[in-house]
């Protein structure tokens, strides 16, 4: 029921004071699927990402959370500017409490409204998680179709301690069954959960979409085309393409004179089509001249230079590195004054591009660094990392130790106060809590061992002594910390001039690391190995004598042979996936054979690195009976996928398994590999891509393929 245009005024001055009267509450209006066009065309204007990227951090803040506050007060029953002003937690955490305060109070004493019983419980996740969720069943008690209260349901069972794939099938179908066209990100998100109700949400959408006409709508089309193409056979993606152009025929004309968004989503249109490598330049063209400043325009700029210059294949080419890193920061300084409008080429992008540059002069490597700790300080929230990642620049450098010793100690606090902001999150996973304390325990590593180092440099070891008690603690138990351990030992005892110990924890740092490290974009850099081999020759050691006292004990060559493996804490789903060109694999028939699956998507940097060196070793061990490599792809915009092998040549079969992959791992990094043995067993799995040679990423692969013989 919808009150009164008098009462409806009452209820919108008395909604955040929490004086809504017991008998009118029944009757409020709730929140429809699509925020209203006047608050949509505000929320459009006056936080459009473009202009808040201009304005320093703090003066963005305020500016934001009073568009929002503005926008509540006029519109109180509206939802999406309460359901920003709550995310504006994690921009600024210390201002967020009374902000809860005030939501948790309107929703206490505004019991039968399930607006106010959906914001408050929005407010309290993370912090009173099990209050949230009673404050969500609530309100969807109250109105069991108000789509906000089962979203926000369905977000908190995504994952973490409480996750349950069964809760969040139940309540995004809830939200989309009110709102079955809906293009909400979250819940978009969300309905990887429940596969069953893909296909009806695509159907909807595209319903919708074609009577749409205003621009900023038309936009998701890019949503239902991904939608499409993960819930369509293979078999129709071509139907699907033909689809698109259609789309796109109708789409240009109605927005003739578009931004360099709308340009943008064009192009990801026409690739997805499979339309000709000249129509899609064509359109980056047009971008280009329409925007030749814009963020957009650098990216299409630094694509095009980076397929006319490969980096070199092989980590240890020192040369060969030498010249491309000379070539790109050319390009790079052509960017920063042509591409005005992109604010990570104009904040941060030399510093970080020349930051471990060790032929960089001091008068240049410092002015990068005063204007990245200027614009961080102007345009980001205060972090730690930004005061340690400054010191490690100075002392890796040999510079202004002193200031060095400075950045950590302000760096102190606020890792402080991020680490028990952590902390107080409730909804963290026991894999979740193991992997926070891991996280502070090497940031701690890492702030503390840069501060041994610049109180060397500076001659001053009085600076550490607040961390002399942590440092000489008790050894961490996860064996990933032991190296950092020992090696923040030695560092301590040569600056108390304990020469003799320093040697003994050096070596200790040397045998319990990981892996020894490798050549990366054509330098070697092994800090530890230096400073002990520095040491043992200041002591008057031989050579003859550090080889063998630098070489890993008996068995650790095995241990170090499994570098970033680990064992999986899950089992593989038992999946069955069409690839690319048809042809289902289904895990049960794959018996008999120890299977690599590569995780990747064509968006993700380290994945294009990587995959060269993997489509080699599948051309090697294709015809062998014992061997399959599978790659799941992750990409959301599917229809992407097919032209960019093409245009790499890659022949690996490629099967699309975003929801698979999404359900498995509730949040995830790639580039992954997995070795899953003959018996359909998950054994191992490997993180990242280390920038290994191609004979070393086959030999590290088939020495683990083959290891499976005999699991």
């Amino acid at each position: 029921m919808r009150p009164s245009l008098a009462l409806s005024a009452l209820l919108s001055a008395s909604f955040l004071a929490g004086a809504v009267p017991a008998q009118c509450q029944t009757t409020l209006a709730l929140p429809a699927c699509e925020t209203s066009p006047e608050v949509r065309k505000i929320l459009d204007e006056k936080l459009d990402g473009k202009p808040l990227d201009k304005m320093k951090f703090v003066e963005r803040v305020a500016y934001e959370r009073q568009v929002l506050e503005d926008l509540i007060a006029k519109y109180p029953r509206e939802y999406e500017p309460y359901q920003r002003l709550v995310d504006m937690r994690w921009a600024v955490p210390d201002d967020f409490p009374p902000i809860q305060e005030r939501f948790v109070k309107v929703a206490r004493e505004n019991p039968e409204d399930p607006l106010a019983l959906t914001v408050g419980g929005i407010a309290l996740f993370h912090t009173d998680t099990p209050e949230s969720i009673r404050l969500l069943e609530a309100a969807k008690a109250k109105a069991p179709q108000f789509p906000w209260a089962a979203l926000e349901l369905a977000n908190i069972y995504f994952r973490g301690k409480r996750a349950d794939n069964g809760k969040v099938a139940e309540n995004i179908a809830v939200f989309f069954d009110a709102c079955p066209d809906s293009t909400d990100g979250r819940a978009q998100w969300l309905l990887t959960k429940n596969p069953s109700l893909q296909p009806k949400v695509a159907q909807a959408l595209r319903a919708r979409l074609e009577k749409e006409t205003d621009p900023k709508r038309l936009l998701d089309y890019e949503t239902l085309w991904g939608l499409e193409f993960r819930t369509r056979p293979v078999a129709e993606h071509d139907a699907l393409r033909k689809q698109i152009t259609a789309d796109l025929t109708r789409l240009e004309p109605l927005n003739p004179k578009g931004d360099e968004e709308w340009f943008a989503f064009l192009i990801k249109g026409y690739k997805q089509s499979g339309a000709p490598r000249e129509t899609v330049t064509a359109m980056e063209d047009r971008l280009l001249h329409e925007y030749p400043k814009s963020g957009r325009a650098f990216g299409i700029s630094e694509e095009r230079w980076e397929k006319a210059n490969k980096e070199p294949e092989d980590q240890n080419d020192a040369a060969a590195w030498k010249k491309y890193n000379e070539a790109y920061k050319e390009a790079l300084k052509g960017w920063i004054a042509k591409y005005s409008d992109e604010d990570y080429l104009q904040h941060y992008a030399w510093y970080e591009t020349i930051s471990d540059d060790d032929t960089l002069e001091k008068k240049e490597g410092l002015a990068a660094l005063d204007k990245f700790l200027k614009d961080m300080a102007d345009y980001q929230l205060p972090s730690s990392r930004r005061f340690i990642s400054a010191a490690g620049f100075l002392t890796d450098h040999g510079w202004q130790p002193v200031r060095a010793i400075g950045l950590l100690n302000q760096a102190g606090p606020l890792m402080a106060g991020e680490n028990e902001r952590s902390r107080q999150d409730d909804n963290l996973s026991v894999d979740e809590v193991k992997n926070r304390a891991e996280r502070e325990l090497w940031q701690s590593q890492w702030a503390a061992g840069l501060l041994l180092k610049a109180a060397k440099q500076a001659g001053q070891p009085k600076a550490v002594q607040s961390l002399r008690a942590t440092i000489e603690g008790n050894p961490p138990e996860n064996k990933d910390y032991l190296s950092g351990y020992w090696w923040n030992r030695a560092r301590l005892a040569a600056l108390d001039s304990h020469k003799q110990d320093a040697l003994a924890y050096y070596q200790l740092a040397l045998q319990s690391r990981d892996e020894p490290p490798k050549a990366w974009r054509g330098k070697l850099r092994d800090d530890v190995t230096d400073e002990a081999h520095a040491l043992w020759k200041e002591l008057g050691g031989t050579e003859t004598a550090w080889a063998v006292w630098s070489k890993p004990p008996a068995g650790k060559a095995e241990e170090l042979a499994e570098g970033r493996w680990e064992k999986p804490k899950k089992e593989i789903p038992a999946f069955e996936l069409a690839d690319l060109s048809g042809k289902t694999w289904r895990l049960k028939e794959l018996g008999g054979k120890t299977l690599l699956i590569n995780l990747w998507a064509t968006w993700c940097g380290p994945c294009n690195e990587e995959l060269p060196r993997l489509e080699k070793l599948y051309e090697k061990v294709k015809d062998r009976s014992d061997i399959q490599i599978l790659t799941f792809d992750i990409d959301e915009d599917l229809g992407l996928v097919a032209p960019y092998l093409r245009d790499k040549g890659y022949t690996f079969p490629v099967l699309p398994a975003y929801s698979v992959v999404v359900s498995l791992l509730d949040g995830f990094a790639i580039p992954q590999n997995w070795i899953v043995d003959s018996k359909g067993m998950w054994r191992w799995s490997q993180i990242g891509y280390g920038g290994e040679t191609q004979a070393d990423f086959e030999k590290d692969m088939l020495q683990k393929l083959d290891s499976m013989r005999n699991p």
